[in-house]
């Protein structure tokens, strides 16, 4: 089985605590990550912060025109001082279990009380793109009770229905639930925090568009059009095409328009570990 020293990267993008939320978010969007692992001055890792963190704020907030600019809150306050940490030669079984039950994105690697690298879903992902090839269908792996908004709900609605499920994007539906966009954590992470300054970032196919308007609704951040799978498609191929498009799930449909499930990430993962439990005659707990 394949090592965490194998997938990992070893340049990581690193805060201090007394950073500001606005930088981290900077700094995200800059280096296109959605984690950053928080040293001392000393280079101790003391903690992480991570796009969720973000959604949070954005969650907890009052009415929107209450909200403050995020610039003077600092990422001490709000970063995961309870980490999980592997090794290099943790396996990615063992990782991917890791992520799974504790139900975390990204592993820093430490060697001799040193951080040495980071493993992350994406990581993973590619793992499973390069070595797992016809082993699951999409249908295999895909959830089936996909969380979903309108076109008309709050942007605040969506940031409440991700903490409250736990998921990292809602499919945007009509009432017939014909696909018509994604919002991501990162869409209302980057909203949230650019709030003061009425712009709207959003990620399209095309690139990153900036919008002057006080988006209020999905409907004017949500991504489209939506990249879809189908359900018989290798699960491999769902993998190689989220890291080919940066996007971490995609919505399920056999016609491209009526949504019949999502597959994620955390999904592929899952995959690792049923593979594996499966191969030494384990059986897998969700």
């Amino acid at each position: 089985m394949y090592k965490a020293e194998d997938y990992m990267a070893t340049e990581v993008v690193t805060v201090y605590p007394n950073d500001t939320i606005s930088h981290a978010k900077n700094l995200m969007l800059e280096r296109g990550v959605k984690r950053l692992l928080v040293i001392d001055k000393g280079g101790k890792l003391v903690g992480i912060l991570t796009l969720r963190d973000i959604v949070r704020i954005l969650a907890g907030r009052r009415a929107p025109w209450r909200w403050r600019s995020l610039e003077n809150s600092l990422v001490g306050t709000h970063m995961t001082k309870d980490l999980v940490t592997i090794t290099p030669d943790t396996s990615l079984y063992d990782a991917a279990k890791t992520m799974i039950d504790r139900g975390i994105s990204g592993l820093p690697v430490v060697s001799s009380n040193s951080l040495v690298g980071l493993l992350t879903k994406t990581d993973l992902v590619r793992y499973f793109a390069d070595k797992m090839r016809g082993i699951f269908r999409v249908e295999d792996l895909m959830r089936r009770d996909v969380i979903t908004v309108k076109e008309s709900d709050s942007v605040k609605k969506a940031a409440k229905l991700i903490m409250k499920h736990g998921v990292k994007r809602l499919v945007v539906t009509d009432s017939a639930r014909r696909i018509l966009g994604i919002v991501t954590e990162t869409d209302l992470a980057y909203i949230g925090a650019i709030w003061s300054r009425r712009r709207v970032v959003i990620e399209t196919l095309a690139g990153r568009e900036v919008k002057g308007i006080k988006a209020r609704t999905v409907g004017e951040i949500m991504k489209t059009p939506v990249i879809t799978v189908k359900p018989a498609d290798d699960a491999a191929k769902a993998a190689r095409m989220m890291l080919e498009f940066g996007f971490s799930g995609f919505p399920v449909s056999s016609d491209g328009e009526k949504l019949e499930g999502l597959i994620t990430k955390t999904d592929i993962i899952k995959g690792i570990v049923v593979a594996k439990e499966k191969a030494s005659g384990q059986r897998y707990n969700e």
